[in-house]
């Protein structure tokens, strides 16, 4: 399962990771050579920093945009944090952040051992809308997350792919306006066979190479996607098998009720009531 998951996490990342080394080097390469050097440099001793854990709490709070919780807020969340503790998540070795842009109730790990919450979250814990329980089931499911090892590389990843989501940002602001245009959207939905048409011109101009970056170019724009979605779901299925092993599988199920009642929905839900998935065991005997 480890293995399967770090490869879906290499999916969904690798494009990210190299199309931002790809534009380090071009805008490096318009910088004074020392400069352009010197900034590489310093991005790889961050990003090293950050893959052994040092600096993971500013790290966060700037990526994630979160701060530390106030009193107040820690003491709302407590007796959550409390009912974790009793049900065997370590949530003492956990540092908790409050997102204050987000108004949604959530909560999602980032690193080695932070778990950001919303303020929605809080919000909703603080004016009793949520069950304790419940609450404990949405925090441990980012804990769960976090304890599994599955997000410790996060805050690197997000840090060196900063260039890469600064121009898909951009792209996405741009191609805003445009997107209702009935000629647009069909042009976008045929791009496969418009890259097809490009790739054999080039290869019969023999530029053989130009063929095969649009070709690996064009079919990125369809699996990459797909390689996001599948590493949300990895890791919304790790978060709930650590939740329904601290037997909190029903409150996370009632809470999810609330938000929707799609078949989906009921399907994750019908999973978290089930029986932790524990390995199986198998006796093993010698021939002869």
């Amino acid at each position: 399962m480890a293995v399967v998951t770090s490869f879906r996490k290499l999916l969904a990342y690798g494009p990210a990771v190299l199309v931002s080394v790809m534009l380090t080097f071009m805008v490096g390469a318009v910088l004074p050579p020392f400069v352009g050097l010197g900034v590489f440099i310093a991005g790889l001793v961050v990003m090293a920093a950050l893959l052994l854990g040092f600096g993971e709490d500013l790290a966060v709070r700037i990526l994630c945009r979160s701060r530390h919780l106030s009193p107040a807020e820690a003491d709302a969340l407590a007796p959550a944090v409390a009912l974790l503790c009793q049900r065997g998540v370590p949530m003492g070795g956990l540092r908790l952040l409050v997102q204050d842009s987000s108004v949604s109730i959530a909560a999602f790990g980032a690193g080695r051992r932070t778990l950001v919450v919303s303020a929605g979250l809080v919000g909703a814990v603080r004016d009793d809308q949520l069950p304790v329980d419940q609450a404990a089931a949405v925090l441990g499911h980012g804990a769960g997350v976090v304890l599994s090892g599955a997000v410790r590389s996060d805050p690197a990843l997000e840090f060196w792919t900063l260039p890469w989501q600064l121009v898909r940002a951009f792209g996405s602001a741009l191609a805003a306006p445009f997107r209702r245009l009935p000629l647009v959207g069909l042009a976008w939905k045929g791009r496969l066979l418009v890259a097809l048409v490009a790739a054999v011109q080039a290869v019969m101009a023999d530029q053989v190479g130009v063929a095969g970056v649009l070709l690996v170019g064009c079919a990125l724009t369809y699996l990459v996607g797909v390689w996001e979605r599948a590493w949300v779901a990895t890791v919304r299925d790790v978060g709930d098998d650590r939740v329904r092993e601290s037997g909190l599988g029903e409150a996370l199920s009632r809470f999810l009720l609330r938000c929707s009642s799609s078949p989906q929905m009921h399907e994750r839900v019908h999973a978290l009531s089930g029986p932790a998935r524990r390995p199986q065991l198998a006796l093993v005997t010698s021939a002869g």
